[in-house]
This record gives structure tokens, C-alpha cells and sequence, in this order.
């Protein structure tokens, strides 16, 4: 009953989110987010309850970036990064798990690119990459793993990219 209302909250977050009601979205998922814990609190060793959770902060992380509230996004990515992992470890099988554990790393870099923290950006891009193209290995005709894949690549290179121009661009002058 509890996981059925965690459902509904998650499902009205969702689409206050695409109407662009940031605050009611946040609320929303921060209902969902409590019943999730308390879930996961009540029965640790329960993996669906885990997940959950970790699926409750990342959407309250979402919300967050879009309103531009990097560090409360940090704390939020970074609690559903942690769950994530946990159970991407428990289960190194579990393709479901590892592909979220890659989503976790572009969370993580999203936040890091645009606080100005480029190389651990690309540190957590590559490391989801990694697990990407392990994924894409054991299954090259997974379509949506191979779009992942060329996600990680495609924003290594523009990081990358972005950083050399930095590097390169002649410094201005304080005398003018």
C-alpha cells in the first residue's frame, strides 16, 4: 500500500515536472522520498525498497538542478549514488543496476560541470562510460546502451573541448 502511494507521488512529480511547477514537483517527490525511506529503514535487506529510495533522491536531485540548487542536488545524487552502487555491487549481473549505476555517474558529472568542477566531471563521466561500454560489450545489439555509450563519449569530448579552449584562450589584461 505505502509502495502504491510512493508510486503515485512519483507519477504526479513527474508530470508537475514537465509542466515546469519546480516547487510543486519538489514537494511531490519529497512526500515520495519520505515514504521511500521509511521503507527502506523498516526493511534494509529489501533491494526493491533500496532502489526505490535511491530513485526518490535522484528525482528530488533533479528538481533541484533544474532550480539551480547545486549543492542540495549534490546531497541528493550523491545519496542515490551510494544505494545505486550498493546494490550494483551486490549484483554485478544485474544489467538494470549497473546501467542506473552509469546514470548515477552523469548525475554526478552534470552537477560537478556546472559548479566549474570540470575534472571530476569527466572523472565521473568516464566512469560511466566504463560500465557503458561494458554493458554495450556483452550486448552490442542493446540499442539504448549503445545510445548511452555514445552519450558518455560525446560529453567526454565536449568537456573536453570545452576545457583546451580555456586553457587556450589568450588571458585579458587588467591594464588597459
Amino acid at each position: 500500500m505505502q509502495r502504491d502511494l510512493l508510486v503515485s507521488y512519483n507519477k504526479v512529480g513527474d508530470v508537475l515536472m514537465a509542466q515546469g511547477n519546480l516547487p510543486a514537483a519538489l514537494k511531490t517527490y519529497q512526500q515520495g522520498l519520505a515514504i521511500a525511506d521509511r521503507l527502506a529503514e523498516s526493511e534494509p535487506g529489501n533491494a526493491q525498497w533500496q532502489y526505490d529510495l535511491g530513485i526518490s533522491n535522484e528525482r528530488v536531485g533533479n528538481v533541484q538542478l533544474a532550480q539551480g540548487n547545486l549543492s542540495a542536488a549534490l546531497k541528493s545524487y550523491e545519496a542515490q549514488h551510494e544505494i545505486i552502487s550498493r546494490l550494483a555491487q551486490s549484483d554485478p549481473g544485474n544489467a538494470k543496476w549497473q546501467r542506473d549505476l552509469s546514470v548515477s555517474f552523469a548525475k554526478l558529472a552534470d552537477v560537478h560541470k556546472q559548479s566549474g568542477d570540470k575534472a571530476r566531471a569527466r572523472d565521473y563521466l568516464r566512469q560511466g562510460q566504463t560500465i557503458m561500454a561494458r554493458l554495450t560489450k556483452l550486448s552490442p545489439e542493446n540499442a539504448q546502451w549503445k545510445s548511452d555509450l555514445a552519450w558518455f563519449d560525446s560529453e567526454i569530448v565536449k568537456l573536453e573541448r570545452d576545457t583546451a579552449n580555456v586553457r587556450s584562450s589568450p588571458r585579458r589584461s587588467k591594464h588597459r
